[in-house]
């Protein structure tokens, strides 16, 4: 899910409305169909969150409408062109922000563009990390780290962030035996956060005051988070290029509309 924020002004009160929309971001024509709706409705947008987020293993062969392989699909190409869409009204709302939920687990991925789509298969496929979720989630921190060289000085910050181990259902397209749960039951009541506890560190992104005007950077725990992996900006860049090819839209042309 990918949430909108919109304050509305009501005499001298703030409200803050939700309002529940369709978005299927394993569609590529949903994410249009859901951005034209978004900038009839939503005159200002200030912060928009990417949060969805699918861990689907490697060997279920799952594929977004148009064939991408479901993990790199959905987490990342379905945000780069909802946010890509969404950049003018951000630009116009400034000052705005771009949170995007990563993973730790990104430092385990690896971005080879002759495999995006999974087609010549994963070397570790069957291991203890999905390696197609660890992929998505380096494509996650490699697209905020492009965004924000783009989008510098035009009011829109950029953050990426780890909410930590939560517990939630993105795992639950993972086959688990009877006695797996019965393991991971200890470890789940006493070691995963809340949903609220991983959301905290999403909030510090999208609200802190102290982070305006500082952009580019990945947090964890509400704290500044040094990525052990190898950040290529040139990685980053041809990443966004063939992003744009595969998705079909061009940022200096949204930009320029």
């Amino acid at each position: 899910m990918a949430f909108l924020s919109q304050e509305w002004p009501t005499q001298s009160l703030v409200c803050n409305f939700q309002i529940p929309m369709q978005l299927d971001l394993s569609s590529l024509t949903s994410v249009k169909d859901f951005v034209t709706e978004v900038l009839k409705d939503f005159p200002k947008i200030n912060v928009l969150v990417n949060n969805a987020g699918v861990y689907i293993p490697v060997e279920k062969n799952s594929k977004t409408k148009e064939g991408f392989e479901i993990n790199f699909g959905v987490n990342h190409l379905g945000h780069f062109l909802l946010t890509n869409l969404l950049i003018p009204r951000l630009q116009e709302s400034a000052p705005a922000r771009v949170v995007t939920v990563s993973s730790t687990l990104h430092e385990r991925g690896k971005i080879e563009f002759d495999n995006l789509r999974g087609e010549k298969g994963f070397a570790v496929a069957g291991g203890r990390y999905n390696p197609g979720y660890c992929n998505s989630k380096l494509a996650n921190v490699l697209f905020s780290q492009e965004l924000a060289k783009r989008v510098k000085g035009s009011g829109v910050d950029v953050y990426v962030l780890c909410p930590g181990f939560t517990f939630t259902g993105l795992f639950r397209n993972t086959p688990i035996k009877w006695f797996q749960y019965i393991m991971f039951a200890p470890i789940a009541l006493y070691a995963m956060r809340t949903a609220s506890q991983g959301a905290q560190t999403v909030l510090h992104c999208a609200t802190e005051e102290a982070l305006e005007g500082v952009s580019g950077h990945m947090y964890r725990n509400c704290a500044l988070y040094q990525s052990k992996a190898t950040l290529d900006p040139e990685v980053a860049t041809k990443l966004w290029q063939v992003s744009e090819e595969l998705t079909g839209v061009t940022f200096d042309d949204i930009v320029k509309r």
